[in-house]
C-alpha cells in the first residue's frame, strides 16, 4: 500500500476510535471506576490558583481523610495538572478531563501504529492501531479520568522513539526517548516493566560502543521518577504513603492470589479472540529474524510476570492496561502471518467480532448512580465551603462533587462506627447510597441526630443538646462559622 492510503486508513482507524471513546463522554465521574477518577480529579481542585507555585503544586492532593486537603504519594500528577489549567481556562465541568484521555488514548493508537510499522511493516501497524483501537479495555480505559490514558501515551512512544533512534542514531534522539520513557515511570509506576524492553530495543546486541549511550540512556530514564518518588515519599503522612504502600502490602506482602478475578477481567478486558491472536503471535516471533525479537519475547516474558505478580494480587482490572499495547501487536503480528488479501479480509472479520465484544462486555461499566450527585449537590448548595463532611463508607466521590473535605468511616467497623463517628472533627454525617454500615448503626444516628438532607445528617446533634445553637441561614447555607464546630 501506498504512504497516502496507509494515512487515510489510519486516519479512519483514529476516527473509529474517537467514535467509540465518545460513549458516556458527557458522564459524570460515577461510573465503573468512580472512586479512582474522583480522586483524579480532586487532585486538579487543589491545584487551581497554585499552578505557578513551583514544585509543591505537583505534590497529589485529595479530600480525605482530615480537615484539610491531605498531601499523598501518587504518580505524578500530568492528568490533573492539564485538567487544572483547562478549569482555570474554560471553567469547571468533567468533560474535560474525559476530553483529554480521549486525546492521549488517540495519541498512544498513533504511537502503536508507528511501532508496529517501524519494526515489522504498514500492514502490521494498521492491524495494531486497529485492534488497540477496538479492545474493550482500551475503549474504556481511554475515556477515564485517571493516569492510565497518560501513561499509555508516553509509554508507547518511549519504544517507538527509542526504536527509531536506533536506526537513526541522532544525538537528541537518546534523551528525548529516555525523557519520554521517564514520563511514562512518572505517570504510572507499572510502566517501569518497560524499561527493560527499550533497552533492548535501542542497544541489543550490546556493543562496546553503544555500553555508554545506554549509561547516559538509564540515567535519563531512571532519575527524574527516582528523584520524584523521593521527594513525595518524604513529603507526605507515612499513612499517606500510597504508592509504596501498595508495593508492600498489596503486592510483596499479600499471600492470597485471585486467580478467578483475575481471569475475568483478562476474559472482558480483552475478548477471547485478542487472546487468541496473542498467542499466534507470540509463536509467531520465537521463529522470528526481526532485531526486534529478544526486545518482544523480554516484553512477553515480563508481562506474564507482571500478571502472576500484580495483576493476580490486585484484583482491579485496570492493572492490566499496561499489557494492551503488547496485545495489539502480536495480535496484529499473527494476522500478518497470512497473505496479503485473504489475511486482510481475515482481520477485518475478526475486528468486526471484537468490536462485537467490546459493546456487550462495556455495558455495564458506563452505569452510574444519581445518588450520590444529588447528595453532593445538596450539600454544596446548602452548607458552608468550610464544612466538614463524614461519609458512611469509604468511596470519596461525594467529596470531590460537593467541594467538601472530610473522613469516611471503614465498612469494616461497623460495631464501633458510631463510637469513632462521635469523635471525629465532622459537621455533617452522609448516608452514602447502597451502605455497608448496619442497621444499629443508623438506627443510632437517626436517634441522635437530625436528618437535614437527602441522607446528610446534622452532627452538632440539635435534637440532643439542651442549648440552643444557632444556624447560619444566609444564603440558605447550614453551617457553625468559618471552622465549624470544631
Amino acid at each position: 500500500m501506498g504512504r497516502g492510503i496507509n494515512r487515510i486508513l489510519l486516519a479512519m482507524i483514529l476516527l473509529i476510535a474517537l467514535v467509540f471513546r465518545l460513549r458516556g463522554i458527557t458522564n459524570p465521574l460515577l461510573d465503573d471506576q468512580a472512586w479512582r477518577q474522583a480522586d483524579t480529579a480532586s487532585m486538579a481542585t487543589h491545584m487551581i490558583g497554585h499552578l505557578m507555585d513551583f514544585p509543591n503544586v505537583f505534590i497529589p492532593q485529595l479530600n480525605y481523610d482530615g480537615v484539610i486537603p491531605q498531601s499523598v504519594e501518587l504518580e505524578f500528577p500530568f492528568l490533573p495538572y492539564l485538567l487544572a489549567w483547562s478549569w482555570s481556562i474554560f471553567g469547571w465541568a468533567d468533560v474535560w478531563g474525559r476530553l483529554w484521555s480521549v486525546s492521549l488514548s488517540l495519541v498512544t493508537v498513533a504511537g502503536i501504529y508507528n511501532l508496529g510499522r517501524n519494526i515489522f511493516s504498514d500492514r502490521v501497524g494498521l492491524f495494531a492501531a486497529a485492534i488497540y483501537s477496538l479492545i474493550p479495555m482500551s475503549i474504556y480505559y481511554g475515556r477515564v479520568v485517571m493516569p492510565e490514558p497518560m501513561a499509555q501515551a508516553w509509554s508507547i512512544w518511549a519504544l517507538a522513539m527509542i526504536w527509531s533512534w536506533r536506526n537513526d542514531q541522532k544525538v537528541s534522539g537518546v534523551w528525548q526517548a529516555g525523557l519520554v520513557m521517564a514520563g511514562a515511570i512518572l505517570a504510572k509506576l507499572p510502566q517501569l516493566m518497560l524499561f527493560p524492553v527499550a533497552i533492548l530495543l535501542g542497544f541489543w546486541p550490546l556493543t562496546d560502543r553503544r555500553i555508554e549511550k545506554l549509561i547516559r540512556y538509564s540515567m535519563i530514564v531512571l532519575i527524574p521518577p527516582l528523584v520524584y518518588y523521593l521527594w513525595v515519599h518524604f513529603n507526605v503522612a507515612s499513612s499517606s504513603q500510597f504508592v509504596s504502600g501498595i508495593l508492600t502490602g498489596q503486592v510483596v506482602n499479600a499471600t492470597s492470589l485471585d486467580w478467578e478475578i483475575l481471569k475475568k477481567n483478562i476474559q472482558h478486558g480483552f475478548t477471547e479472540i485478542v487472546l487468541f491472536l496473542s498467542g499466534a503471535g507470540m509463536l509467531r516471533i520465537l521463529f522470528s529474524r526481526s532485531q526486534a525479537r529478544m526486545a518482544l519475547l523480554a516484553w512477553c516474558g515480563i508481562s506474564v510476570l507482571y500478571i502472576g505478580i500484580v495483576c493476580a494480587r490486585i484484583p482491579l482490572d485496570y492493572y492490566l492496561v499496561p499489557i494492551l499495547p503488547l496485545a495489539s501487536l502480536l495480535s496484529a503480528y499473527a494476522l500478518d502471518w497470512i497473505s496479503s488479501l485473504p489475511g486482510t479480509a481475515i482481520g477485518i472479520v475478526f475486528l468486526v467480532l471484537i468490536n462485537k465484544g467490546s459493546y456487550t462486555d462495556l455495558a455495564p461499566k458506563y452505569q452510574w448512580n444519581r445518588e450520590y450527585l444529588s447528595q453532593a449537590e445538596w450539600i454544596k448548595e446548602h452548607t458552608v465551603p468550610s464544612s466538614i463532611l463524614v461519609l458512611s463508607d469509604s468511596p470519596p466521590m461525594t467529596f470531590y462533587y460537593a467541594q467538601r473535605v472530610g473522613f469516611r468511616l471503614d465498612p469494616a467497623d461497623t460495631e464501633i462506627a458510631f463510637e469513632v463517628l462521635q469523635r471525629l472533627q465532622g459537621d455533617y454525617l452522609v448516608h452514602l447510597p447502597h451502605s455497608t454500615q448496619s442497621e444499629q448503626f443508623w438506627g443510632k444516628v437517626q436517634n441522635s441526630y437530625p436528618e437535614v438532607g437527602p441522607g446528610v445528617y446534622d452532627l452538632s446533634n440539635l435534637d440532643n443538646s439542651g442549648d440552643t445553637k444557632e444556624l447560619n441561614t444566609s444564603n440558605g447555607q447550614l453551617g457553625r462559622g468559618e471552622y465549624g464546630s470544631r
